[in-house]
């Protein structure tokens, strides 16, 4: 990745990290949507350092209250902008907002700077990080929306089933039972940017950090962007053997449920939950 400076450290983290989603081929044009819940205090000296005469913008309603979410920072992709052009125009494709007014609206405080907006998926995005930070005690603050080909593929190959998908990508790498233990939640297809989809990610995402937009692509949660980008890759990894194993005339075999099993009592102590479908 090129090399990369920016006023607010966020920003020059995030700006390389979104550049490689489009070089892995994960969010091509406009495809796809990235945001960070920001620590508030540390966003706020920068802010108040770097920007003191930003001008105060007027707020912007919701599509869905979060007042769990009230005060909170987040650094958001803008609507209709190109993850490849993050490094180059960061300013254009970033903006900083905060949630204000008892969690109904948000108003912008940085970035943005040839008028745009939050991506046209911020209202699921609020709902994950609403979700997420509780059921992560305030964990994980990022959250990755992206078009990854193989796990897309997937999902026109087999049942739109959480178990059934889930154990299929565990049984590929003993890896993925560690890394991803909650499993992926699949969510029907559904018009993307709409309360409908939120809410229908909502109920999956209280039980994991990844979903599956059917025939759409991967959204995940993690503490940071490094994260949130080794959970995208071992799930599209384990897709892609899935999908080459498919092609081939399907499994004869698999890791067995007993070495699962074994691996989870080995690595029990740095895995994010119980396995979700070892059952």
């Amino acid at each position: 990745m090129p090399e990369f400076a920016h006023a607010i450290s966020f920003v020059e983290d995030a700006a390389p990290f979104v550049r490689l989603c489009w070089d892995m081929g994960w969010n091509e044009a406009n495809g796809g949507n990235f945001s960070w819940r920001l620590p508030t205090e540390e966003i706020e000296a920068i802010l108040r350092r770097r920007f003191p005469n930003a001008p105060r913008h007027p707020s912007v309603q919701l599509q869905q209250a979060q007042p769990e979410l009230d005060g909170d920072y987040f650094l958001v992709t803008g609507s209709g902008q190109f993850f490849r052009h993050a490094v180059d125009h960061p300013d254009e494709v970033f903006g900083i907002v905060q949630i204000v007014d008892n969690g109904t609206a948000y108003r912008r405080v940085w970035g943005y700077v040839m008028g745009g907006q939050p991506t046209s998926e911020f209202a699921t995005h609020l709902v994950g990080h609403a979700i997420r930070k509780e059921a992560s005690g305030g964990r994980e603050r990022v959250i990755l929306h992206c078009h990854v080909p193989e796990f897309i593929a997937l999902s026109f190959l087999m049942p739109l089933d959480s178990r059934e998908l889930t154990m299929a990508l565990w049984q590929k790498m003993p890896e993925c039972i560690v890394i991803f233990p909650d499993g992926v939640r699949v969510v029907p297809p559904l018009l993307p940017g709409t309360v409908k989809i939120a809410e229908a990610s909502a109920v999956e995402l209280r039980k994991s950090r990844v979903i599956s937009w059917s025939h759409h692509g991967i959204f995940a949660s993690e503490e940071s962007p490094e994260k949130v980008f080794a959970l995208v890759e071992t799930i599209e990894k384990a897709s892609a053997i899935h999908r080459r194993v498919l092609s081939a005339g399907g499994p004869l075999r698999g890791i067995e449920l007993s070495l699962l099993r074994e691996l989870c009592d080995k690595f029990g102590h740095i895995m994010v939950s119980e396995p979700a479908f070892l059952d």
